[in-house]
């Protein structure tokens, strides 16, 4: 009897013990930090690089029109291929004008015989009068009558220029070098002359290519001074400080330089056109492609960088979760400027050396004590992203 009791109360103990280990053992687990992975604020000049979404185009562009009215007897280019200043494009059929050619050089002809002949009467009639055998009036009419024909020589001198001229023009050529476009034209097509009439096709010089891209009025005025300072100086001489990503993301390989800025904020948008050029060999780049226009704006000294991760936000505030010498954590807001690469440049909220936490985030909670682990090498970042 005394040792079933001495039994019993070993297995009540036991049960006891049991029940202690399991309430103290979330305890122990809740008394343990989590463990996240802390960076430290970092100090340094940087430049400010800012981008604009573009649209390019050529540094020249030409409509190619028909400067008379003729059916088309030749086109000489094919279209999306380089063609130099002066190469042949297409040919006009010229016999129309031809024939306009030789009709102006027998009327010259015709004028040049009647003004021969009014020169001679008026030699006579100045003989007569010198003799006072004519009449004031006689010789007048003579001086007056050779005037008249030396004007229509002239006339018909200037209408067989403008036939040559037009003769000239049946022959199209390309006033630049560039990329020749499409045309809807064929053999044996009319085209009409003057601005009235479709262009034949447009030739665009691509090498250097533009590309125009808006600035807000905020922003142009921020730059406003250092842009006109560049502005003012030769092309050739203007800083290559631009850079140009393709539309596939790829970075173009050459640099560029600003170009102009337009005479005027669009008063719709609030926005300034600015261009710029970028070499482009092999004509890679195309009009109407659209791409990015990077461009450094600013050396900023000084600046305060943590990285992107970091950040976290809230009903449009931005937030970053601050460690303090006893390893606790505090919510503090900061404000964020440029991007860096990876990192924010934080205008307000931080000082240098103070430790944010980057990764384990959702680990966190104000007030918390946690176990900081330093962040790894950026190299190593970049390879595990």
């Amino acid at each position: 009897m005394k040792r079933s009791k001495f039994l019993w109360g070993l297995i009540v103990a036991a049960l006891v013990l049991s029940g202690c280990k399991q309430e103290n053992a979330p305890q122990s687990a809740a008394a343990s930090p989590p463990q996240v992975v802390v960076a430290t604020v970092e100090q340094r000049d940087v430049p400010i690089v800012r981008e604009w979404i573009g649209q390019l185009d050529g540094s020249e562009n030409v409509d190619i029109r028909a400067r008379v009215s003729g059916y088309i007897q030749e086109i000489a280019f094919k279209e999306g291929t380089v063609v130099k200043a002066g190469d042949l494009l297409l040919r006009i059929d010229p016999r129309p004008l031809e024939a306009a050619v030789a009709q102006e050089v027998a009327d010259l002809a015709q004028a040049t015989a009647a003004q021969e002949k009014t020169q001679l009467d008026e030699q006579r009639q100045k003989q007569l009068f010198d003799k006072n055998i004519t009449s004031q009036q006689d010789y007048d009419n003579a001086v007056k009558a050779n005037l008249g024909s030396k004007a229509s020589v002239e006339a018909a001198r200037a209408a067989l220029d403008q036939a040559k001229l037009n003769l000239a023009f049946a022959t199209i050529t390309s006033p630049i070098s560039g990329i020749v476009g499409h045309t809807d034209f064929s053999v044996g097509d009319f085209v009409a002359a003057g601005s009235a009439g479709t262009p034949v096709t447009t030739v665009s010089t691509v090498d250097p290519i533009k590309i125009v891209f808006a600035l807000s009025e905020k922003e142009y005025l921020t730059g406003a001074e250092r842009l006109a300072a560049m502005l003012a100086q030769p092309l050739d001489q203007r800083e290559a400080i631009g850079e140009l990503i393709r539309a596939d993301g790829k970075v173009h390989p050459y640099k560029g330089r600003f170009l102009a800025a337009d005479r005027q904020v669009d008063p719709k948008t609030g926005t300034i056109r600015i261009s710029a050029l970028f070499p482009n060999p092999g004509n890679i780049l195309r009009p109407g492609q659209y791409a990015k226009a990077r461009f450094k704006v600013q050396d900023r000294t000084g600046a305060l960088l943590i990285p992107q991760r970091a950040v976290q936000e809230l009903q449009g505030r931005n937030f970053v979760w601050v460690v303090d010498d006893a390893n606790k954590v505090s919510q503090r807001g900061v404000t964020v400027g440029q991007r860096i690469g990876s990192d924010w440049v934080i205008e307000e909220g931080l000082k240098p050396g103070e430790r944010i936490v980057v990764e384990g985030l959702q680990k966190v909670r104000e007030g918390a004590p946690i176990q900081p682990l330093p962040a790894p090498p950026a190299s190593q970042q970049t390879a595990k992203e």
